[in-house]
């Protein structure tokens, strides 16, 4: 409560509402960009309720928009707040993957650990039975993608129950049966990039041939600049001479890349390959945003319309 023993009244949650497939997703999430410092973990939940017999769409999620905007919260002065400022991130559906709160920045999903986290919600009750079909890939997809942007270990996966008594994301749910699905999905994501980016090299070649020299490969100037990803020579080896020494030199060209509207994502051609991020982000601890990292204590994930 405020000095007259109010509690204080929050603005309307905004959230996103989208929903999007699977390849929508991925080209989404690549294109954020992450405030620093980043998120350190991702948490995986479940709804328990809605079920996915219940599930209605955008109506779940402006009933879930509804029932958050109700709760009441305590911030670090002690003063009683109504309504939270945000939610989990996405909730994965059979008819997709749903955006609710901003994934650039702290949702709220684990009591006491949401300061640098992300929270995806499985759409169902999986205390008896596992995920399966829409459902499932969709949420390996999520993970996949979320982890590669980030920088995180999928081994690293969080579970809403490793920090609460509670079994969210449900009892059937084990890391040892969902971390190996999304490692593989990583490394068909991975793949896949691979072939596209010897595409990119292979285009660009073929658009400077004009201007590039023959080389030997066995040569040792050919073959390191082989190494460090460089395009092609410009110039044939050149033998200088200089203090005395002897020197062998030659021009080679390199490539920078960087995608439209990430202008300080500047790379080499050799490390958008491997897919290297040179943004760096000051990794600094700062004092949470009590709105965010204070979690209110009543769980939203059982919310059916009726708190439970």
């Amino acid at each position: 409560m405020d000095e007259s023993g109010e509690i204080i009244k929050e603005d309307p949650m905004v959230i996103d509402g989208r929903v999007m497939t699977i390849e929508e997703f991925v080209t989404y999430c690549k294109g954020l960009e992450f405030e620093a410092p980043l998120p350190t973990r991702v948490f995986l939940h479940h709804t328990w309720r809605p079920t996915l017999a219940s599930w209605q769409g955008l109506d779940s999620i402006m009933a879930m928009k509804a029932y958050y905007e109700k709760q009441q919260w305590t911030d670090s002065e002690g003063q009683i707040h109504e309504g939270w400022t945000a939610g989990p991130h996405i909730f994965v559906a059979e008819d997709g993957i749903w955006l609710f709160s901003d994934l650039r920045y702290d949702g709220v999903g684990v009591y006491g650990h949401n300061y640098r986290s992300r929270h995806i919600e499985m759409v169902g009750n999986y205390d008896n039975k596992l995920p399966s079909g829409a459902v499932l890939r969709n949420t390996v997809a999520v993970l996949g993608i979320l982890h590669e942007c980030l920088g995180l270990e999928i081994a690293n996966l969080n579970f809403h129950r490793d920090f609460s008594t509670k079994t969210c994301p449900g009892s059937a749910v084990q890391k040892g049966w969902i971390i190996p699905q999304v490692e593989s999905w990583i490394a068909d994501y991975r793949a896949s990039n691979e072939a596209e980016q010897s595409t990119l090299r292979q285009a660009l070649v073929h658009m400077i041939r004009d201007l590039l020299v023959s080389t030997h490969p066995e040569f040792a100037l050919a073959k390191n600049a082989d190494s460090r990803g460089l395009l092609g020579a410009l110039t044939h080896e050149i033998p200088m001479e200089i203090d005395n020494k002897g020197y062998i030199v030659q021009l080679f060209t390199e490539a920078l890349i960087v995608e439209v509207n990430q202008w300080d994502r500047v790379q080499t051609l050799q490390e958008y390959e491997q897919q290297i991020d040179l943004t760096e982000s000051a990794d600094v601890e700062r004092s949470p945003d009590g709105s965010y990292s204070d979690a209110p204590p009543v769980d939203p994930y059982r919310f059916d319309g009726h708190v439970r």
